[in-house]
């Protein structure tokens, strides 16, 4: 046994919730250099390769090592937080190094199976996914999805390196790694796409994942992290993570199951649909990653901490300032992707290979998602609220009925809507989940403020109504929605209605005293007195 107080983790000064903003202030920051990353990458492959059958080969491909990179991965930071935080809380923080040790093998022995494991059965994987593919694009499918295989114990460890770090309240490095990410699969396509084609860019994928775990490796001596090769399977705290490991993945998986649902539709509708629908998620998920990630990264480890201090009160004032902080920002920026689609779709993808076809397609998708964003955005906080308080039936239960929910809603709609049906179906269950989850926790945490928030949300659809409207009728007298705008044009325009709705919506919320914008306004005030 490791004894206790043997290393020094220093907590930021302040209370949970100032702790909370200034740190999702540094990861906002970085996840945005991500996203405008992100969006960079995703441009350089419509570029390259627009939208047909390769890039619809190369998403499927992604699909499976993906969704358990990312649920996997996340599960076992997810599980691992609230158990390494208790042991710091208790002093005992050698302990908690062991365990994250023996957590971090492993992550990495079981990646490392189901690496295996993929690359074997990727014919039969394929067909289950896009049963649609055949010929050429299905041998080029299971091609695609062998390579892809290889970077899953990379992804997942460097996830769980993540989750560490953010329990040692660092954030900084795993905020970057995903930039890193994006920065070597648009040097892949730039460079090597023409030469390599799309597996070539396949392998730039697996090696973006391995940078994704290198970058973050030199941040774990500043929390004096000790690294032992065990596994620790009689421990109890490692025993912990185990048995909460398949309802967490479960419940983490849902969003994944809804695109990997799509796909699976739409691989019967016309060519492109996947790409449309891909393409369509990454714009419309944009503020999730940007605000909501922030959020949601800087909150949990807080949660964390007050649920291992029994401190119900202040758990419950984190989730009220997290779940606020989400509306303020989502609303508007749903009412802005809703009113600006398709010049935020043109102006993004529309260029080499990427027809107008394509792009109106996107726009489609990017429409109907934006009717359940509020919903993926209330998911991860009202989660990890959960998993904070060693709850997780609750989400792997709702989760589940939500996943059959979006395979009804598909079938009923995609008859009438096509690809657009696949989307509304998502945002439909996103948002009965995003319900359920709500009115559980509110009867397991009765300290939470459901009238200060929904008084809140009700003021903050307004001020988005208003700045929709305006927006949306100042794009058609700048002409944004013609097809014939150029490039500059639609750049300049949609700047500066951006910049205008967001000045609209902020005077709107001052108005209607809308108590997170208050809040923030107040902080950017100390922070600029601060500066002077």
């Amino acid at each position: 046994m490791t004894a206790k107080n043997d290393v020094k983790v220093a907590r930021p000064a302040g209370t949970p919730v100032a702790r909370m903003a200034r740190a999702a202030g540094i990861v906002l920051i970085l996840n945005l250099l991500s996203r405008v990353l992100g969006f960079a990458r995703d441009a350089s492959i419509a570029a390259c390769f627009g939208a047909g059958p390769a890039t619809d080969a190369y998403l499927v491909a992604y699909t499976i090592p993906y969704f358990l990179q990312t649920i996997l991965g996340m599960a076992f930071v997810t599980v691992l937080v609230p158990v390494i935080t208790a042991y710091l809380v208790q002093g005992d923080r050698g302990e908690a190094w062991d365990v994250a040790s023996a957590a971090g093998n492993w992550t990495f022995l079981l990646m490392t199976l189901l690496a295996l494991g993929g690359i074997l059965s990727a014919p039969w994987l394929v067909k289950i996914l896009a049963p649609g593919f055949n010929g050429s694009v299905y041998n080029l499918t299971v091609q695609l999805t062998r390579i892809m295989f290889l970077s899953l114990p990379f992804m997942g460890t460097g996830m769980l390196v993540s989750g560490i770090l953010n329990a040692g309240y660092i954030f900084t490095s795993p905020a970057l790694a995903p930039a890193v990410s994006n920065i070597i699969i648009i040097a892949t396509a730039l460079l090597a796409g023409r030469a390599f084609g799309i597996t070539g860019l396949a392998v730039g994928t697996v090696l973006s994942f391995v940078a994704f775990m290198v970058i973050q490796l030199p941040d774990l001596p500043r929390i004096e992290f000790r690294y032992k090769w065990h596994l620790l399977s009689r421990h109890p705290a490692v025993r912990q993570v185990g048995r909460h490991l398949l309802p967490v993945s479960l419940s983490l998986a849902v969003t994944q199951v809804y695109l990997a649902t799509n796909r699976f539709f739409a691989s019967r509708l016309a060519a492109g649909s996947i790409t449309a629908l891909d393409f369509g998620n990454r714009l419309v998920t944009l503020p999730l990653g940007i605000f909501v990630a922030s959020v949601t990264t800087a909150i949990f480890p807080s949660l964390a901490e007050q649920a291992a201090r029994q401190n119900r009160r202040e758990m419950a004032h984190l989730i009220d300032r997290g779940l606020g902080l989400v509306v303020i920002t989502i609303i508007p920026a749903a009412a802005g992707l809703i009113f600006l689609r398709e010049p935020l779709v043109r102006l993004l993808f529309e260029r080499g290979a990427f027809e107008t076809r394509a792009s109106a397609m996107t726009a489609t998708a990017v429409f109907f998602y934006s009717l359940g964003l509020l919903a993926q955005a209330m998911h991860p906080i009202l989660t990890r609220a959960f998993y904070a308080l060693q709850e997780v039936t609750v989400p792997v239960t709702t989760g589940l009925l939500s996943v059959a929910l979006n395979f009804l809603f598909s079938c009923l709609l995609v008859p009438f809507l096509g690809h657009g049906g696949l989307a509304l179906a998502n945002s439909l269950a996103a948002s009965i989940y995003a319900f359920m989850l709500y009115i559980i926790l509110y009867r397991r945490l009765p300290e939470l403020g459901a009238r200060p928030l929904l008084g809140n949300l009700a003021r903050t659809c307004l001020a988005a109504a208003v700045m929709g409207i305006l927006i949306g009728t100042a794009s058609g007298w700048l002409g944004l929605q013609s097809s014939t705008q150029s490039t500059l044009g639609l750049l300049t325009g949609t700047a500066a209605l951006i910049a205008a709705g967001v000045l609209t919506f902020w005077v709107m919320a001052l108005l209607l005293r809308i108590e997170e914008v208050d809040y923030v306004t107040a902080m950017l005030r100390r922070r600029l007195r601060r500066l002077g």
